[in-house]
């Protein structure tokens, strides 16, 4: 079993590849993680289009465990 950051911790950004000369991410449906495992903490902190974005980039075979708790921030966009 392989996570999508071999193992190190990223930021969100980091690891779906922001894409800053057409905007979004690299990580999509058409060019997904290669991962079969994604674990997300702080999962509070995520808004709404990040989280879109994020649900979009592992492949369709590989878990999402969301990590979070009701004493973290809260996101900062709508969320």
């Amino acid at each position: 079993m392989s996570d999508c950051t071999g193992m190190e911790a990223k930021t969100l950004h980091r690891l779906l590849e922001t894409n800053p000369v057409k905007g979004g991410f690299s990580k999509n449906e058409e060019y997904p993680l290669d991962c079969d495992l994604l674990i997300i903490d702080e999962v509070s902190m995520v808004d709404v289009s990040l989280m879109h974005a994020v649900l979009k980039a592992p492949p369709s075979s590989a878990a999402l465990f969301l990590v979070g708790d009701i004493d973290q921030l809260p996101s900062v966009g709508p969320g």
